[in-house]
């Protein structure tokens, strides 16, 4: 028992050295005989003065879908094809794109997509070879997987509002959506106009009644996809790509789409490039996840282009958190011509640098671990509110904001978090050797798991929640000890070896007093032989809780301690409980 309490005051200490923001409060590190004890009366209080923002909440516990861009010229210079995708590691891919021709869908690089031989493609004519034919063959070889067609994307959206112009033009279009997945295979049509009532490319055909008429084409749609799934007894699936600017998002009559949708595919990425003007007066991050503090973009750009703000806007509009699905990109941005203040971060430049992966700014993920970082005087550094790298060379006048392992797993903890539906993410030839994917794969469907028996607390009957912990066969016999708290700023903290996916709270503090007692059995202790463990939330002594923490997340992550003498270690996955 000394042990468990050693390393329980050891890490509280740790964390809150770490956040400087809570007091240390003795009473908080009490031996564990006093953890024992019932809990006061004094808890109910706490809870209800740690009410925080409300945070999108699901209904009931679903794995998270991780959705992957796989873009049809990645067969070219890439050199990235459809059977080198890992699709043990994702549930669904989106194939980018078909087109918009004469009012009806079509494909968009015939060769790469329906011509291409592969080892084992026939030679007959008409027979269906090329990067279609190997989506089918993965999905034979990955019984789960699902594939979309994404119709449209940056550089095909000018055809969109003529398409969905007329009742009689969403008809047509919306048959030709169903003709084409079912001709080659396909499970769903994701539809990537960028953007409805304008803000896409230049010379695209917009018109104000745009938002109205893609409604109605989704709806159509939708019509046409339940049809055909009834006679073949399946569900086929219907998804949108949406702008991240709360601008762009707002054009789009989501009470109305939320519920003709599969889910939601926010673009959470490209916040910031080198484009100058006012949005971009200087380098800046391309995928930050909270506001930073320092960021010279005006307002209110400067406080909205932020993941965490971009998904607040989705659910403030009723779209719940099991339709989201965030996006991560395997990609970085890069400033040329960078001035030196700030190690290049806020600093003035003057355009896209001079080089780029496959277009000048634009870098892929590997390409960067490969030739920018240590190299040719670049330098990693990192950001707190961001929770995002960035990579500035004084010599060569370059500052890249990308990806990497530790940002895109924080990321995908907040996934969690945040109760989303899942991933998504552009795209899979930005990361050939799947190391950012494994990560997220990791985090929301492998990683060291705590689970839950329930999603949801009981405000009028709070029950017992059971918590199982898996460290998995390596680590029995290990400490681990259980945190959880109720701020909604997530992720958190950085511990030795790892980054615990909780920010530390005075109910992080309340609830280490609280550790194995009868309200928090288990929440520090020794894994077993098979690496596992158990342990609970149980509030069902309290008789009621106040309503005031409806709809507010219990966060809930476990440390793992790698030996005796140290705390470096891993963090689990999030579990997240929601009062109801």
């Amino acid at each position: 028992m000394r042990i468990w309490h050693h390393y329980a005051v050891r890490l509280s200490v740790r964390l809150l050295a770490d956040t400087k923001e809570i007091p240390l409060l003795p009473a908080f590190l009490s031996p564990v005989s006093r953890m024992r004890h019932p809990l006061s009366l004094a808890l109910p209080v706490a809870l209800l003065a740690l009410a925080s923002t409300p945070l999108g909440a699901q209904a009931a516990v679903q794995k998270p879908r991780i959705v992957g861009y796989y873009t049809s010229w990645s067969i070219y210079a890439r050199n990235f094809h459809v059977p080198s995708i890992p699709g043990d590691k994702i549930t669904h891919i989106n194939f980018a794109f078909a087109k918009i021709v004469g009012g009806k869908l079509a494909v968009g690089d015939t060769w790469a997509d329906t011509q291409k031989f592969y080892p084992g493609d026939s030679w007959t004519s008409g027979t269906l070879r090329g990067s279609f034919r190997r989506l089918q063959v993965l999905k034979q070889k990955y019984k789960h997987l699902q594939t979309l067609i994404s119709v449209g994307g940056w550089t095909w959206s000018g055809n969109f509002s003529d398409a969905v112009l007329t009742s009689g033009s969403r008809q047509v279009f919306a048959k030709s959506c169903v003709a084409f997945i079912l001709k080659y295979g396909f499970d769903g049509v994701d539809l990537d106009w960028e953007y409805p009532g304008g803000g896409g490319l230049g010379g695209n055909t917009v018109r104000a009644q745009d938002p109205a008429n893609f409604t109605l084409f989704v709806q159509e749609l939708r019509k046409q996809l339940d049809v055909q799934g009834k006679k073949d007894s399946r569900r086929y699936l219907l998804t949108i790509a949406a702008g991240a600017d709360p601008r762009k998002a707002a054009k789009l009559y989501l009470k109305k789409l939320t519920g003709l949708l599969d889910w939601i595919n926010v673009m959470n990425y490209d916040y910031h490039g080198p484009w100058g003007g006012t949005g971009d007066p200087a380098t800046n991050f391309a995928t930050p996840l909270h506001p930073v503090k320092g960021d010279p973009t005006p307002l209110p750009n400067r406080l909205d282009w932020n993941c965490e703000k971009s998904l607040d806007y989705y659910f403030s509009q009723g779209v719940p958190a099991s339709k989201i699905q965030m996006g991560l990109a395997f990609y970085g941005r890069g400033f040329g011509q960078v001035q030196s203040q700030g190690n290049g971060l806020f600093a003035k430049y003057s355009g896209p640098p001079a080089v780029g992966t496959w277009e000048k700014g634009v870098f892929d993920y590997q390409d960067i671990m490969a030739n920018y970082i240590g190299k040719k005087g670049y330098v990693r550094y990192w950001n707190d509110d961001a929770r995002a790298p960035w990579v500035y060379s004084k010599t060569q006048r370059v500052m890249i904001s990308y990806e990497d392992k530790r940002s895109i797993r924080e990321k995908a903890f907040y996934v969690r978090a945040r109760g989303l539906g899942g991933a998504m993410f552009w795209e899979f030839s930005n990361d050939k050797k799947s190391e950012l994917l494994t990560v997220i794969n990791e985090v929301l469907h492998t990683r060291l798991a705590l689970s839950q028996s329930s999603t949801g607390i009981v405000l009028a009957r709070p029950q017992r929640v059971a918590l199982d912990v898996d460290g998995g066969t390596a680590r029995k016999g290990r400490l681990y000890l259980i945190l959880t708290g109720l701020t909604g700023s997530f992720p958190g903290l950085p511990l030795p070896g790892d980054n615990l996916p909780l920010n530390f709270d005075a109910f992080s503090a309340q609830a280490l007093g609280l550790a194995n007692s009868s309200v928090l059995p288990g929440f520090i202790g020794v894994l077993d032989a098979k690496g596992q463990a158990k342990a609970a939330v149980d509030f069902s002594s309290l008789g009621s809780l106040p309503l005031s923490l409806k709809g507010q997340h219990l966060s809930l992550a476990a440390w793992m301690i790698d030996g005796a003498g140290s705390l470096r270690g891993r963090s689990s996955n999030a579990a997240d409980l929601f009062f109801r």
